[in-house]
């Protein structure tokens, strides 16, 4: 295909990737966002197709005023239904319930996805490769948690990625209903690390609570 694809990265900026750790493979994350949000994730793959993973954290961990750590651990768990083929997308599994943002009245500012369903499809050539998905998913943050999400993630060459995905957001009562764009830029270092800026909230979907932020990802992968 002429470029390797790393996985690096669990996410595009905000919505799942569609990838599974490779067993034994393990990646953590830090993620430092708007109203000193701080999140950490660790996944490792269980199976060749399954992977687990733990996030926790805060809002408010920087800056002035008391830390509100998240009430429970974010759990994150893949499964991979149908591999990649040659003409077939890849099918994935999931459940997510890390959201981001402040945690009140039992539900994240930005919602988590918690049941979801992906599907994604690899296009590569000489030095370039992309990757769109499409995905469904239903969180339990809502009264009518049925919504959607699509990512993409162009690779070009071995250490540089340009993220962009968008989820329209359904049925939340706390946004504007103009849906979730989000942007990023990923460089990818020695294979093993990356550092990552997201560039939320393009279309002010939020209001004044989060309104066009920014996030930082650090990351580490590794094989154990």
């Amino acid at each position: 295909m002429g470029i390797i694809l790393l996985l690096l990265g669990l996410y595009y900026v905000d919505q799942p990737y569609p990838a599974v750790p490779e067993h034994s493979q393990f990646d953590i994350q830090l993620r430092f966002g708007p109203e000193g949000e701080i999140l950490g994730f660790f996944n490792i793959g269980i199976w060749d197709r399954f992977g687990f993973g733990l996030s926790y954290g805060a809002s408010n961990l920087i800056g002035a005023g008391n830390p509100d750590f998240y009430t429970h651990p974010g759990v994150q768990i893949r499964l991979v239904a149908i591999p990649e083929g040659l003409i077939f997308p890849l099918l994935i599994f999931g459940f997510d319930n890390q959201g981001y943002g402040p945690y009140n009245n039992a539900r994240y500012q930005i919602r988590s996805k918690g049941l979801y369903g992906q599907l994604a499809k690899t296009l590569a050539g000489p030095g370039i490769a992309f990757v769109p998905s499409l995905g469904i998913n239903y969180t339990f943050e809502s009264d009518d948690g049925l919504n959607l999400f699509i990512g993409s993630k162009l690779q070009l060459g071995e250490n540089t990625a340009i993220l962009l995905e968008y989820d329209p957001n359904f049925n939340d009562p706390e946004d504007q209903n103009k849906g979730y764009l989000n942007a990023g830029l990923r460089i990818i270092f020695y294979e093993e690390l990356f550092f990552e800026l997201g560039i939320r909230d393009l279309l002010d979907n939020a209001g004044d609570n989060l309104q066009f932020n920014r996030m930082i990802k650090l990351g580490y992968e590794q094989t154990l």
